[in-house]
């Protein structure tokens, strides 16, 4: 991975002078991107906001709702764009936004798992952590400061102007699940009951772990019965093509280099993701 890294690193630059030649002279269309962050230490918000200003000399962020005006056609598209999302809900994700996205006006989408947001201690957030979030980590791998966000800190971020979505109940990988009633309750109800208590719409969702292997065309009948707008894990820019159901998504990490974070956006590793795009837009048999 860290080869690859390297290798992106380098890139950067030749990637970003051709988009620029091929836009100067009408073959590049304005992007449209997501950023995709989940936790991060206290050490790391000052990464963060230096990663995020660097982005905004060269692209302008957008609210959701500006999102989903462009997507729909309700809104001109004219310059590369970027959309803020966050998932899992973890606490660190209230202290981004009152630190780091509130001053510099940046409004993301916060998918939250909403049975993560009613435990209790931080020891049993650790615990669910361990089984849900990362299964792969033992609970004394968890570190100190993960804990999950409270029904407090999701009315912080309404707000303050953010967007509150659905990452199931559980945080499952949908892909396991054969029983129609469980993924109802993964997807549905898990997304009814932010919208009970929180009092608002729950319109977006993403699907946990990202990869196309972790959904399933049952999962994604399920999702698209309930919710307008549906988020991957794969790498891509949201074209006019992109359906509303399968938005692309770059993961990033606020440690990451600001010419790996380049690279990636100027589509670095886009072809290599575009399979598992294509298989995951053959569940649907909509054309658009």
């Amino acid at each position: 991975m860290a080869l690859i890294h390297n290798i992106l690193e380098i890139s950067y630059q030749p990637l970003r002078f051709c988009n620029v030649l091929l836009k100067r002279i009408g073959l590049k269309k304005p992007r449209l991107r997501i950023l995709n962050y989940h936790t991060l230490t206290e050490e790391e918000h000052s990464k963060l906001t230096h990663q995020l200003s660097w982005l905004a000399r060269k692209w302008s962020f957008i609210s959701p709702e500006d999102f989903v005006a462009i997507i729909k056609g309700e809104k001109a598209h004219e310059c590369d764009q970027l959309l803020v999302t966050f998932d899992d809900g973890f606490s660190t994700n209230r202290s981004a936004a009152e630190r780091i996205l509130n001053p510099m006006g940046i409004k993301a989408i916060f998918f939250v798992v909403s049975e993560f947001v009613n435990v209790a201690s931080d020891q049993d957030a650790k615990r669910f952590i361990s089984k849900h979030i990362y299964p792969k980590m033992a609970i004394e791998d968890v570190p100190d400061d993960w804990s999950n966000m409270r029904m407090d800190d999701l009315h912080f971020l309404i707000n303050t102007g953010h967007t509150i979505g659905c990452h199931t109940s559980t945080h499952a990988r949908l892909s396991e699940i054969k029983d129609s009633n469980v993924l109802e309750n993964e997807i549905i109800l898990g997304a009814d009951y932010l919208e009970k208590c929180l009092g608002i719409k729950v319109e977006h969702f993403s699907f946990p772990f990202g990869n196309v292997d972790s959904f399933s065309p049952e999962a994604l009948m399920v999702a698209r019965s309930r919710f307008p707008f549906i988020y991957t894990g794969v790498r891509g820019n949201n074209t006019k093509r992109v359906p509303s159901w399968a938005f692309r998504r770059d993961a990033m990490q606020a440690k990451d280099s600001l010419a790996l974070v380049g690279a990636l956006l100027e589509g670095g590793t886009d072809h290599y993701y575009a399979p598992s795009l294509t298989k995951y837009e053959s569940w649907s048999k909509v054309k658009y």
